[in-house]
């Protein structure tokens, strides 16, 4: 399990564990003889039958087509695929072995506003001198679900009985609230939180609930703030 150094609205703080917040579906997929599916992949093609290369090798694609199969690879198409790794290629089809990649910033519009080279980012959760800070910014539920879009949510857990107090409190001020609060990393505890090396930057809040003497406090991560569509007469 990871950990993340939190701080709470006293400044106190403590290392915390937090894991992905997932919910077993009580769906089950089933074949027609009544055996359990399960998800395979298969390679569809390869580089070399793409369209734009069977354009390139043959002058008449179509009668190539007729005559044989160049757009399968017989030895190759129908194979199954494990343990797959991501790889970027150049403008020549080849293995990249040094990429430089770039950020692409979007108007509301859709358009293309500007674009600068993506700089390594360290992540800034678990740094003992600087925790991630408790902003004291709330935001009621009602109002944070209608104005972010939350990409991830990670459950935090304590790891004794220390850390069950301190969690127990946080998670009882934010469900006496009904509101979320805004967490801040960095020296000025203001900034993003990056959950991994070279990762995304979110906005992130907690989200508690109490239950007797249980909690839960759930991290949700956002970088999509949701903005309404300019009116006919603001957009002339």
């Amino acid at each position: 399990m990871r950990t993340i150094h939190l701080s709470n609205e006293k400044k106190r703080d403590a290392q915390v564990g937090f894991e992905p917040k997932r919910q077993k579906s009580t769906v089950q997929y089933r074949t027609p003889d009544g055996k359990e599916h399960s998800n395979v992949r298969f390679l569809k093609s390869t580089i070399d039958t793409e369209p734009r290369d069977l354009v390139a090798q043959f002058p008449d694609v179509a009668a190539a087509l007729i005559e044989g199969d160049p757009e399968v690879d017989m030895e190759l198409v129908g194979r199954k695929l494990e343990e797959l790794k991501k790889v970027f290629l150049t403008p020549e089809e080849k293995v990249a072995h040094a990429v430089t990649l770039t950020e692409h910033i979007f108007g509301t519009d859709g358009t293309e506003k500007s674009s600068r080279p993506q700089t390594a980012a360290e992540a800034n959760i678990n740094l003992d001198a600087l925790p991630v800070r408790w902003t004291g910014k709330l935001f009621p539920k009602s109002a944070a679900l209608r104005k972010f879009v939350f990409a991830r949510s990670y459950q935090l857990r304590h790891v004794n009985g220390l850390t069950f107090d301190f969690l127990y409190e946080i998670a009882k001020k934010l469900d006496e609230s009904k509101s979320l609060v805004l967490l801040g990393g960095g020296e000025k505890g203001m900034g993003p939180l990056v959950m991994s090396a070279n990762g995304t930057a979110y906005r992130a809040f907690l989200e508690g609930r109490v239950d007797g003497e249980k909690y839960i406090l759930i991290l949700r991560l956002t970088n999509m703030e949701l903005k309404a569509l300019p009116t006919e007469s603001e957009a002339k």
